[in-house]
């Protein structure tokens, strides 16, 4: 019992104590030998020492310069001066890590030389790329800051980088949202001008009219009238003709004049919004306000910051003395050099049970023959029942005993070291085919671009955010469609179009290969994988192209329906016009009323003096009852076509500007994504990860022998 106990200690606690006291003196010199080594290889004649300096910035709350100085209106827009929230921190941490700001960084400081890369390596922009992630670190605070910082063998040009990037910031996002902003811009520019051309020409055109002397038909209409009475009255005929023929000129043209006037009115008050709009969008695309608020600009580091010279020398000691004691250890216990024996067998725990591991397995077979064979009855235990659970307790004792003597520590070294050159081959040859198989002969190696963006100029459909449907637009089968086709892809991925499954292999290989997902930042990422590096890149590239292109057709499809509705109603509105000016045009040619209120009032004067007598002979009686005559019947329907008119020119005025409106936006070219980072051709292969396969192999060879060396063992203590 006393051995098993001694069996069972794990192994660094049986032993630890034993090798620090037996080899203290050895101990000490390799601990020294490492602190002393390891003071040297962390000096700067190995290992380069590295400044660091660090920029803490907020980003701001308002991005618009026109809705943040401009917009009195809204209340509701953030303040020129607040910081911004998690979401502008996310979105200014994902520019700075794009190759908007990286590519502006390495070519100002020209980091290729910095960092002594060889311009003819075959890998110089990976290993590029990799040096400055290593170098340029950014992440958001617990306050909700940003911070930057950058690494440098020269402190100053630290120092300086870090401010720069800082710098960048603000130019990276004002060159983004100009790309946006002056193409909004031109738009509203040219609808502006339109404007003011389209009020020009109505103008022109109410010149027109007033040449033809009509200045202001209710004013006019009222005098004309009033005169009219008077001349009546007075049974002056030349006098009735000149007043009857302007009259009829403003029964021609008093319509048109009508509709012109209130049309420029409405326009001139569009035309204010607009020019509102016209010199907002001019400040967004012309003026620039910072996008941060920097707390902690960088400065020149007097001390470096890697390598930590002292925490190299303290790990080092300590593994040093910990793999010193294990090897040792080893050494010892294999040589019987220590007190603890691990490799004794474990004798038969009872003397009395005489037989060995196969007899007692029959016996346990007998006993369960037995135990199928005789009913269960509820009876006192018998002497022999008592001893075959004996024999069964001690028999599972055995066998578990063997167990944990072959998987116990001792043991398992045991077995490694008497098999160690096996175990040796069967690694070394595994990791060789897999160094083999692993290469280019057997698996193509794969290269990977990358591009990173955010959606613009578009509004989500539902409750989803423009990001996740800007995702859910780039994965739709029209545009995996278009690329397969634009890039052959069937042909490029060597796939049979006349096999059973052809298109679902397609469609597999193209999602195994091409990656869109949302990054933490609410942008979006596209990966795409080939073995042809530009083709990867150029993937990508048309990815975004369609998804701009699919953008613009679904918003001018929309537009087209809305700009045919608004043209259908124009044109019925423009009818209706044309047709009330008619009926207008009618009343005052052939019944010779023009404006209800101030011509009634004329002829009921007219009509009355004639009653009373006074100035009977110099009114005109026939006239005046035929006026009279003409407005008992026709005056409702002047009334009523006057007002619908003047409301179906302040309608069609309204339909005209909601159309040229649509039609702005059906013609317009935009785009409707933000690219941050943009594609480009990798000059190192992404898959596969040879020194993984190759580790992995090795591994899993050295296990399954292991475990076969424990088979073959087994086999020969039975």
């Amino acid at each position: 019992m006393q051995e098993r106990n001694q069996m069972n200690m794990p192994f660094l606690s049986s032993i630890m104590m034993a090798i620090i006291i037996k080899y203290k003196k050895h101990l000490a010199i390799i601990g020294l030998l490492a602190a002393i080594l390891s003071a040297i290889f962390s000096g700067p004649l190995f290992l380069t020492p590295l400044y660091k300096s660090t920029v803490i910035l907020f980003p701001t709350a308002s991005n618009s310069i026109s809705k943040a100085l401009l917009d009195v209106k809204s209340s509701s827009e953030k303040d020129v001066l607040e910081f911004g929230e998690e979401e502008q921190t996310e979105q200014m941490l994902q520019v700075l890590n794009s190759n908007k700001i990286s590519d502006r960084v390495i070519e100002k400081y020209n980091l290729m030389e910095h960092y002594e890369i060889k311009p003819s390596s075959k890998y110089k922009m990976t290993e590029l790329y990799k040096r400055y992630e290593n170098n340029f670190k950014f992440r958001r605070t617990e306050y909700m800051a940003v911070k930057i910082d950058v690494y440098d063998r020269d402190p100053q040009l630290a120092a300086d980088m870090a401010n720069d990037i800082a710098e960048l910031v603000d130019s990276t996002i004002n060159t983004m949202q100009k790309k946006v902003a002056v193409r909004a811009y031109e738009i509203v520019k040219e609808e502006y001008f339109s404007q003011v051309r389209a009020i020009q020409e109505k103008e022109d055109s109410l010149t027109v009219l007033r040449s033809f002397g009509v200045h202001d038909y209710e004013s006019q209409s009222e005098m004309f009238n009033r005169q009219l009475a008077i001349e009546m009255a007075k049974g002056n005929e030349p006098g009735i003709k000149r007043l009857e023929a302007k009259l009829e000129v403003l029964a021609k043209y008093g319509g048109p004049y009508v509709s012109l006037r209130d049309a420029v009115e409405f326009d001139k008050e569009q035309l204010s919004l607009l020019r509102a709009k016209y010199e907002e969008a001019k400040v967004d695309a012309h003026e620039n306000l910072p996008h941060k608020f920097v707390v902690n600009s960088a400065y020149k580091a007097e001390k470096k910051s890697y390598p930590i010279r002292w925490l190299i020398v303290v790990i080092s000691i300590f593994s040093a003395l910990f793999l010193s004691m294990l090897v040792l250890g080893l050494i010892d216990t294999f040589t019987e050099g220590l007190k603890f024996d691990l490799k004794k067998k474990i004798p038969s725990p009872k003397p009395k049970v005489k037989t060995n591991l196969e007899e007692q397995r029959v016996v346990i077979d007998n006993v369960k023959e037995n135990i199928k064979e005789v009913p269960i009855k509820e009876e006192p235990q018998t002497k022999e029942n008592k001893q075959t659970e004996n024999q069964v307790r001690n028999t599972r004792e055995i066998i578990d005993s063997e167990m944990k003597r072959y998987f116990s520590s001792s043991n398992l070294l045991g077995l490694i070291l008497k098999w160690k050159f096996h175990l040796g081959v069967i690694v070394v040859v595994a990791g060789i085919l897999a160094a083999i198989f692993s290469g280019p002969t057997f698996i193509t190696p794969m290269f990977k671009s990358s591009a990173i963006l955010y959606p613009g100029n578009v509004d989500s459909y539902s409750e989803e955010s423009t990001t996740e449907q800007m995702l859910q637009i780039m994965n739709s089968q029209d545009i995996v469609d278009s690329v397969i086709e634009r890039f052959n892809l069937a042909a490029h991925y060597d796939i049979n179009p006349e096999y059973k499954y052809f298109q679902t292999v397609l469609l597999d290989e193209y999602h195994t290969n091409v990656s869109i997902s949302k990054t933490p930042y609410e942008s979006v990422m596209i990966e795409v994988k080939d073995k042809d590096p530009q083709r990867a890149s150029d993937m990508v590239s048309a990815i975004i192209e369609l998804y701009d292109n699919k953008i613009s057709t679904l918003h001018k499809t929309k537009y087209g329906e809305v700009v045919a509705m608004y043209q259908n109603q124009l044109a019925s509105k423009r009818a209706n016009l044309d047709s009330l000016k008619g009926i207008l045009y009618e009343l005052g040619t052939k019944y010779g009323i023009f404006e209800y209120e101030y011509q009634s009032q004329e002829i009921m004067r007219g009509y009355l003096r004639t009653l009373t007598g006074q100035g009977g002979s110099n009114v005109n009686s026939k006239e005046v009852k035929r006026l009279l005559k003409s407005m008992e019947q026709k005056s409702g329907q002047l009334v009523e076509v006057v007002a619908m008119i003047q409301e179906e020119a302040i309608s069609y005025v309204a339909v005209k500007e909601d159309l040229e409106m649509n039609e702005r936006f059906l013609y317009a070219d935009m785009t409707y994504s933000n690219i941050v980072s943009k594609p480009f051709a990798a000059d190192k292969k992404t898959y596969p990860v040879r020194w993984l396969i190759v580790a992995m192999a090795a591994l899993a060879a050295f296990v399954f022998a292991l475990l076969f060396i424990f088979f073959l063992e087994s086999r020969k203590d039975h």
